[in-house]
């Protein structure tokens, strides 16, 4: 019940004390879950009319706010009594009733500010849940254009990069990869936005972070297509500061990334993928550098050369591997002969004929989606370990060189890792997860991301994954997501056992939501949190970019 002079509104803290007998002070804490207004002495709706216009029947007016209590200190679960006064919990007591205070071994020391609540005051996270030290990796949900998804996790990487003090240890040498899936509003992320004002810059000082857009950042985009362009990146709406990638074919072997090609669910059902692994090992035991062309090999068999690791000169009869064309060829001289004769079992093993040209379909199709991204010459592969982000533009791929480029780069990841302790850590950010790990069927790419989900806490490696229905994504990647956050929802979505951590009040308010609202869930607090970011002071597309020293700027 609330005094007619005061007013509560949705997600305010609350704080009342209780005294116990023989145990003394027991304070409790509750978070705000709904709030109500009604004319007590009334019973049916046409009353409220004779009460508040008429005046012709007698009420009273009541406003009551619900709360769902949140931490009880000490903890002693007894209800607090009828009757006593319930303080809005400011300052050191509201960040008591966030468990600010036990983040970091009960200093507060590892509290990251991740968003602002209704009133502007900061809301924190227990780094501890996401950089492995007691859990790790995010999960974010909500529609697509509406949810923000991919904005959050921006935001989110800031608060981690703008407080070293925080993060301690696992701050020194951060890496993180991200991929642009969406057009090219990932490609400005260090350039100033144009759209930015004092009034959000003020928020972004509430969090304790200098508005500014991310310091250190590398852009990747396919190389053209076009012969005699192979450096030129495939980037339209930046031209500048935007590196080429592809790999070459001696890089695309020794990676073993032939299994990337086959991610169809279909694929395993006919034991392509079994056929695939057996090709990548032959490939790696009869590839041989090809004297005086960078990136490119040949196929001897190594029963029959003296394997002293030295580049070899091509042949009569050679077929040179200078592109993804040529390697399909050359593997079409194993397992579809011309001659007529049954595939080489050495690199089919022992599966049927039809599995083999199933296989082979399959990769001369690979040849025209892919094959821009796989060519001979100077090494271009992506430098992960040049600035603290990596931005890979994807979006204008065929869809499957979009998954080829996302299970090729976090392979590289997972190996990087493996078996060398978890510093320096490594965060990936991935929108569309349910894309490339789908809660049914089966692709290459999944077995990856389920890898990391589960043992990424100990290698080093932290997911940011992003999807707009998480029904829809393997249950391995939300079970070990230690922080889920979500923004707005479809109806029939929010219903999903998948958000059964939100409070029902919740629930419904998440089908309403606005852009920059979401809700964060983390061990570190028993119950879901609402919160906004602030507006990005980084460029979103090409149109917000605000160049230094803009002779129009302020005009």
């Amino acid at each position: 019940m609330l005094h007619e002079h005061d007013y509560l509104q949705l997600d305010d803290l609350v704080v009342v004390r209780t005294l116990v007998p023989k145990i003394g002070e027991v304070t409790t804490y509750g978070i705000v879950v709904e709030t109500a207004a009604k004319y007590e002495g009334t019973s049916f709706e046409s009353d409220t009319f004779r009460v508040a216009v008429e005046g012709t029947l007698p009420a009273e007016k009541s406003r009551t706010a619900a709360v769902q209590v949140i931490r009880v200190m000490p903890e002693m679960w007894i209800a607090p009594d009828s009757g006593q006064p319930v303080y809005r919990a400011t300052g050191e007591e509201r960040e008591r009733a966030l468990y600010v205070d036990e983040m970091g071994d009960s200093s507060g020391a590892r509290a990251l500010p991740v968003g602002l609540t209704r009133d502007d005051e900061p809301v924190w996270a227990d780094v501890d849940f996401f950089d492995g030290t007691k859990g790790a990796h995010m999960s974010i949900s909500g529609v697509s254009g509406v949810a923000t998804k991919t904005s959050y996790a921006l935001f989110f990487l800031r608060c981690l990069t703008s407080h070293p003090e925080i993060l301690g240890k696992s701050a020194k040498n951060l890496r993180t990869l991200i991929f642009n899936v969406k057009g090219e509003d990932l490609m400005f992320l260090d350039k100033p936005n144009l759209r930015f004002s004092d009034d959000h810059a003020a928020k972004w000082t509430k969090l304790g972070m200098e508005p500014k857009p991310f310091p250190s950042v590398s852009f990747w985009a396919p190389s053209r297509v076009k012969k005699g362009s192979e450096g030129i990146p495939q980037s339209s709406a930046r031209l500048d500061g935007v590196e080429a990638f592809r790999w070459t074919p001696r890089e695309f072997i020794d990676a073993q990334l032939l299994g990337f090609l086959f991610s169809d669910a279909t694929d395993s059902r006919q034991q392509l993928s079994f056929v695939a692994e057996r090709v990548t090992r032959q490939l790696e035991r009869w590839a041989r550098d090809v004297a005086g062309e960078a990136g490119a090999v040949v196929l001897r068999d190594p029963a029959m050369l003296e394997d002293d690791g030295k580049p070899v000169v091509p042949r009569e009869g050679d077929l040179v591997i200078r592109n993804l064309s040529d390697l399909v060829d050359a593997i079409g001289e194993f397992l579809e002969p011309e001659s007529g004769e049954e595939p080489n079992m050495q690199w089919t093993g022992r599966v049927a004929g039809g599995t083999a040209t199933a296989f082979m379909r399959r990769l001369y199709a690979s040849v025209g989606r892919v094959g821009q991204l796989i060519r001979a010459g100077e090494s271009r592969r992506i430098d992960r370990s040049r600035e603290a982000v990596t931005v890979v533009d994807i979006h204008d791929l065929h869809e499957a060189a979009q998954r080829f480029v996302v299970g090729a780069l976090i392979k590289e990841v997972h190996d990087e890792k493996e078996g060398k302790g978890r510093f320096p850590l490594s965060v990936i950010v991935l929108d569309e997860l349910n894309k490339y790990a789908p809660r049914e069927g089966w692709s290459p790419i999944r077995d990856t991301l389920i890898d990391i989900a589960q043992r990424g806490r100990s290698l080093g490696v932290l997911l940011i994954g992003a999807q707009q229905t998480a029904s829809r994504i393997h249950p391995e990647l939300l079970s070990n997501a230690a922080l889920r956050v979500s923004g707005r929802l479809d109806s029939a979505e929010a219903e999903r056992s998948e958000y059964g951590w939100m409070l029902p009040s919740t629930r419904a308010r998440a089908r309403l939501f606005k852009p920059g609202t979401m809700v964060l869930s983390q061990p570190a607090i028993p119950a879901p949190t609402v919160l906004t970011f602030p507006y990005p002071p980084w460029a979103t597309r090409p149109e917000e970019v605000r160049e230094e020293g803009d002779p129009f700027e302020g005009i």
